[in-house]
């Protein structure tokens, strides 16, 4: 893809200030992450992104396809969010504890207005991960029961207790052994879900769609069989949008488009607006009763700083202005359209696209025809990299203020790479 000046940037070499960084970040931070990027040729550092853009040092843009693995649902550096957290800022607030302070109660008294049912009572916390343990935390607060039962190839966050909830094999080996009483089943199947249950469950924690597993949606009717077992059972129904929820799948939460209300719903990622870290745990005021009995329950000394909470005041007002997530629907379905005709002409290639809204997927033969792929795309100016849980299958999750001629771009792009991976194969 070539800058503003229509100049060719695709083989650029990297500076030798990007060199140093990249040696730096592997000394001091990961020795790994480095490596992975410059295994798909991302080998220079970013110096701006706006909107569904990513501009590196070189003055290259490239289509954001990402998302900060959803953490950009309204886009990245989106002006109110700047101007809104300087205008915070420039108020000298207290910024978190011990004294409380009026940002806290406006948005809870927001996120009250915008959760389905009867979920006004919310935990804000510093990030979906710590969300999920706190949500374990009150079931098991809750009823004195200890089970939690999960799904295989779910993934719910990199915490202990959120990682211990996880059901991909091989994100957990290294650190076994996690936290006990957690049971895994498959997703989708009811019937095993309603077997795994006993006297001793006291939550079910699922997520809407799978996304590290590559974008599983789960059969219709599937949640309200899931939501009839537990209140059959007597146990807590907990349902991570952690990556589905405000926006991505063209509504505020996936579940209400699903039909059915959890116990507790967990939030974070996109909360935040992509620029503060945030985690957020809601529940009915039945449920809170027992939330403030024990100190460890809530004790997270940035939980609910005024920074964050002011993101995420601006971040809900940004997406119920206008159309934005009716939008992100339309974007969604065509993209899937245009993605299946593009399917059809590849078909030793690709096998199958998945998802809804803006979090979508296409699966290929192999993950090394996905590796392949993705590295072409970024050569070309387009970010798309495979599920961590998926090897096999290319994530596409853009900012859902994605225009329609940006994913236009994104379609002409993947058809090209494809074109240039089935014809290197024929010769």
């Amino acid at each position: 893809m070539n800058n503003s000046s229509g100049e060719d940037l695709s083989n650029k070499s990297p500076s030798s200030k990007d060199k140093e960084i990249y040696e730096f970040y592997k000394k001091f931070i990961s020795s790994s992450y480095p490596s992975f990027l410059k295994k798909f040729g991302i080998n220079k550092t970013a110096i701006k992104a706006e909107g569904s853009v990513i501009t590196d040092s070189c003055g290259k843009d490239y289509i954001d396809c990402v998302g900060g693995y959803g953490l950009f649902n309204i886009g990245h550096n989106h002006p109110k969010i700047i101007r809104d957290i300087i205008y915070q800022l420039n108020k000298k607030q207290l910024f978190t504890k011990p004294l409380i302070t009026d940002i806290q109660v406006t948005l809870a008294k927001l996120l009250s207005e915008i959760t389905p049912g009867d979920l006004n009572c919310s935990f804000i916390c510093n990030s979906g991960s710590e969300a999920i343990d706190n949500a374990i935390k009150l079931a098991r607060l809750h009823n004195r029961k200890k089970q939690i039962i999960t799904a295989e190839n779910s993934y719910h966050g990199y915490t202990f207790g959120a990682l211990s909830a996880t059901g991909i094999l091989t994100f957990k080996r290294l650190f076994e052994p996690l936290v006990p009483g957690i049971i895994h089943v498959p997703f989708g199947d009811s019937e095993a879900l309603q077997s795994a249950i006993n006297s001793d469950t006291s939550a079910v924690l699922l997520e809407p769609i799978q996304h590290e597993a590559g974008i599983m949606v789960p059969p219709n009717g599937y949640f309200k069989e899931v939501r009839r077992i537990c209140d059959d059972k007597g146990v807590i129904l907990i349902i991570d949008e952690i990556k589905t929820g405000f926006g991505k799948m063209g509504c505020m939460f996936a579940c209400e488009e699903l039909g059915f209300v959890p116990d507790i719903l967990v939030a974070g990622k996109s909360l935040g607006g992509g620029i503060f870290p945030i985690g957020a745990l809601f529940a009915s005021t039945s449920l809170w009763g027992k939330f403030s009995l024990s100190f460890p329950m809530s004790a997270s000394s940035f939980a609910g700083n005024t920074l964050a909470c002011q993101a995420a005041i601006s971040t809900i007002q940004i997406l119920q202005q206008g159309d934005l997530l009716k939008d992100c629907k339309k974007k969604g379905e065509f993209f899937v359209k245009e993605l299946n005709i593009i399917v059809r002409r590849f078909p030793k290639l690709l096998k199958e696209v998945r998802g809804r809204g803006l979090l979508l997927g296409v699966e290929l033969a192999s993950s090394n025809k996905a590796f392949e792929l993705s590295k072409e795309m970024i050569s070309r100016g387009v970010v798309m990299l495979p599920a961590f849980g998926n090897q096999s299958f290319l994530m596409i999750e853009p900012p859902i203020v994605i225009s329609y001629e940006q994913i236009q771009s994104v379609l002409d792009v993947f058809e090209t790479a494809c074109k240039k991976i089935c014809s290197s194969e024929k010769r």
